[in-house]
């Protein structure tokens, strides 16, 4: 090489490193990473925000209605139970044997035992003398025994167990705004603050001790946006064989100008990464214009419940990520 083409190459070489940007976009990662339609594979559910598993039982929460089956070789079918109002998730408690449900409108959570039957078990409108506004989330701890639900406003995170008895609060409302999600992860509780693009990881809850995971360029406390103006907007954090994934509230409505589909999945490895913004982006990997909302590790798959904003039952759907080995 002769003296001039090794000077563009040193200059090329610091340009790029003076130049790139924290945040990784690598379309190489399809080669790895497969994301495939799970449910349903034509039409859509009249919107989609989750999906839980029970034994061979499937859940799909979708607004106004619940859509479940019983293996995965038949075709949802809707709930016979009704009154919902913009229900967001369920999950299942093997120790009293029933379903529960966030019916988010009705400012409840209901249980129920069998998606087929119209009954509801119980009705509950309050935890540890609070009342619940707008419940969004519920998990359950299969090492503790512990069901954790949230008030997305004020940032109240619940612990119960069975239908409300023994319940606690834990109140992060100094650190976060709208809260949209819970995780469990080796027996650890995770808070996912939206609006700030923040997660709280809950170390001891009877004691309320935490710790706070911010995310990169954070621009503006936002339920909704874009990469650009907002920065995260988190809808759902979750751990899937050695990656943290997490999905946020991008779409045309509240984007404006920007760009609605950069960033709104994905992810990366530690905390530290999230806080430095070098993570992998896998928006590509989903539809434009969908907003991914909450996600369900499952065995070797990932479920990503997304929907539509500007149109909603045009495209709710579950879809499948997997990684090849």
């Amino acid at each position: 090489m002769n003296a001039i083409g090794l000077y563009f190459v040193v200059v090329n070489l610091v340009w790029l490193v003076g130049v790139a940007p924290a945040v990784a976009k690598d379309e190489d990662l399809s080669n790895d990473i497969q994301v495939t339609i799970y449910a349903p594979k034509t039409a859509s559910f009249p919107g989609c925000t989750h999906i839980a598993f029970s034994g061979k039982t499937e859940i799909v929460t979708a607004g106004n209605r619940l859509f479940y089956r019983n293996d995965t070789q038949s075709p949802f079918r809707q709930s016979a139970i009704k009154g919902l109002k913009d229900a967001h998730s369920v999950a299942f408690n093997p120790h009293d044997r029933l379903f529960y449900a966030t019916d988010t409108g009705n400012h409840q959570l209901i249980t129920f035992r069998d998606p087929a039957n119209s009954g509801v078990q119980t009705r509950q409108t309050s935890l540890a003398e609070i009342k619940l506004q707008r419940p969004h989330d519920i998990v359950f701890d299969q090492a503790t025994g512990w069901l954790y639900s949230l008030n997305p406003d004020s940032s109240q995170v619940f612990r119960f167990k069975t239908t409300g008895k023994t319940a606690g609060a834990l109140d992060l409302s100094q650190h976060l705004g709208y809260s949209r999600a819970l995780t469990i992860v080796d027996g650890r509780l995770y808070v996912v603050g939206s609006s700030v693009g923040a997660v709280v990881e809950v170390i001891h809850f009877g004691k309320q001790q935490y710790k706070i995971h911010n995310s990169f360029e954070k621009k503006k406390d936002a339920p909704a946006g874009s990469w650009t103006s907002t920065g995260l907007v988190l809808n759902d954090v979750d751990f899937f064989q050695g990656h943290w994934y997490a999905t946020s509230y991008f779409c045309p409505t509240y984007a404006g100008n920007n760009d609605y589909n950069e960033n709104k999945f994905i992810r990366f490895k530690t905390w530290q990464d999230l806080k430095e913004g070098t993570w992998d982006d896998l928006s590509h990997l989903l539809p434009s214009k969908v907003v991914p909302y909450y996600l369900t590790p499952r065995g070797e798959s990932l479920f990503i419940a997304v929907f539509n904003h500007e149109d909603p039952g045009t495209f709710g759907k579950v879809y499948r990520l997997t990684i090849a080995r």
